[in-house]
């Protein structure tokens, strides 16, 4: 019999006989001495440096996971790769790629990023499962929104992901990483959008609403609508950017297209770019915790958007969309061959907001620093939905309007403000909005007018 514990030998030999193993007169040690010489070798073993069993990790938390996950795809979106990659263990098995270190994760991720410079990656229902062994799986959705304007490409669509982590030296790693993806047809744009204006079908009643059934859809108390200032009412401590989220609404969806802009190009185009360059510079600014509503485009209901917002808290709702005019004001003209339909006579920016938002007063507030910011700019607001459509003008010199049953304004319970970033059927404006220098001029503004308002000792409290 050997007894081995680290090169320690201990020899005992035994002979047989008709009833049994017994023990051999030649024994080198006797069987007391063998018995204490094994129970010391334990001790021995157990007191060197690195000889003991590490202790059981402590058990991986559903909120540890869930912030986890979290803060990979917040890091991811604003392309920060060294911070991915520490958020890996030193070998990963990584998804189709098998067993690989850092060193390669690190280098793919690179690649990533520079093929998609415009990432918008949302995480959703993180299900955590601990093990026994002190690693957890973490399951959940993501949709993800990601452009490079460089080639004019885009993809969007949801992936089911599953992961496993552990702790290494206190930090969560991890381990496995593997995922299925779900594009959405590309380009999904191309399904036959039909045209759609915010005027007909962006706005319903109250009673409309209720009529729709929808539990999740919470109609503003019956009120008298109120004087709307931009002075709110009560004073609140400043909010970090990191603390402080916007919700981002890509105004109509790849089958309900919006106006039709002087070229033929369907305004959730305009729409679905500006949000994403916009949610990057976001990102890049500490907004990390801003998300895009329905980056994917699927065809949800108006309310849902704000539905969406409110349950991620959001503190402030910002629906983007691109302008039109009344059809009597359009004319014809030829266009790669084909006909199509301009008005070049208005130009500009305009802003709304719901006197029947929960936090109107604050709604109004932003709106201010919007069309501030925005003037400052350069730009200039247009003032055709007052003679066009009747819209009630707040601040004239700013391009403000109250537009009290826009679905998506009205139900959000955070101060809420839809953008016309321009006309799209004013040739010329098309034109520029489809530079890419006017977009950063533009989102600049949009930008700056979000960290006044995060940054403001007037700002809302986060909503519960």
């Amino acid at each position: 019999m050997i007894c081995l514990f680290d090169k320690r030998v201990v020899i005992v030999t035994f002979k047989t006989r008709r009833d049994g193993i017994i023990p051999s007169r030649n024994l080198y040690v006797p069987i007391t001495t063998w018995v204490i010489v094994c129970a010391l070798c334990h001790s021995i073993r157990a007191a060197e440096p690195g000889a003991t069993p590490a202790a059981k990790s402590t058990p991986i938390s559903s909120s540890e996971g869930t912030k986890f996950v979290k803060e990979y795809y917040a890091a991811l979106s604003r392309s920060d790769v060294s911070n991915v990659v520490a958020k890996f263990a030193q070998s990963v098995d990584y998804g189709e790629e098998g067993q690989r270190d850092r060193a390669y994760i690190e280098k793919d991720i690179h690649v990533y990023v520079k093929r998609w410079p415009v990432l918008n990656l949302k995480p959703e229902m993180v299900a955590v499962s601990p093990k026994d062994d002190g690693s957890a799986a973490l399951r959940f959705n993501l949709a993800y929104l990601l452009a490079n304007e460089s080639n004019k490409k885009s993809l969007s669509g949801q992936s089911a992901n599953t992961w496993i982590v552990r702790r290494v030296n206190g930090e969560i790693q991890i381990a496995s990483q593997h995922e299925v993806v779900h594009a959405n047809p590309i380009p999904a744009i191309e399904k036959t959008p039909r045209a759609q204006s915010h005027e007909d079908e962006e706005a319903l009643s109250d009673e409309e609403l209720k009529k729709q059934g929808d539990t999740q859809i919470e109609i503003p108390t019956a009120r008298s609508l109120p004087k709307v200032s931009a002075t709110p009412a009560a004073k609140i401590a400043r909010k970090n950017a990191a603390d402080f989220v916007v919700a981002l609404d890509v105004g109509h969806s790849p089958l309900r297209g919006g106006a039709i802009s002087a070229r033929g190009v369907f305004e959730y185009r305009f729409n679905r770019r500006l949000v994403a360059e916009l949610f990057a510079q976001l990102q890049s600014l500490g907004f990390t915790r801003s998300f895009v509503i329905n980056p994917q485009g699927d065809e949800i209901s108006l309310a849902h958007r704000s539905v969406e917002a409110n349950e991620q808290k959001a503190d402030l709702f910002l629906a983007i969309h691109h302008d039109s005019v009344k059809d009597k004001y359009l004319r014809n003209w030829e266009i790669n061959g084909k006909t199509q339909k301009y008005c070049d006579d208005f130009h500009g920016y305009s802003i709304f907001v719901s006197r029947k938002n929960a936090r109107a007063a604050e709604s109004a507030e932003f709106a201010a620093k919007l069309g501030r910011a925005l003037l400052d700019a350069g730009l200039t607001p247009t003032l055709h939905h007052a003679d066009q459509e009747k819209r009630p003008v707040l601040d004239k010199e700013k391009g403000i309007y109250a537009f009290d049953d826009l679905v998506v304004l009205k139900i959000a319970k955070m101060p809420a403000v839809l953008l016309e970033c321009g006309v799209i059927v004013n040739r010329t404006e098309e034109e520029k909005l489809n530079d890419p220098a006017h977009r950063k001029r533009l989102i600049g503004a949009i930008a700056r007018a979000i960290q006044d308002l995060a940054q403001s000792p007037s700002t809302v409290s986060k909503n519960n």
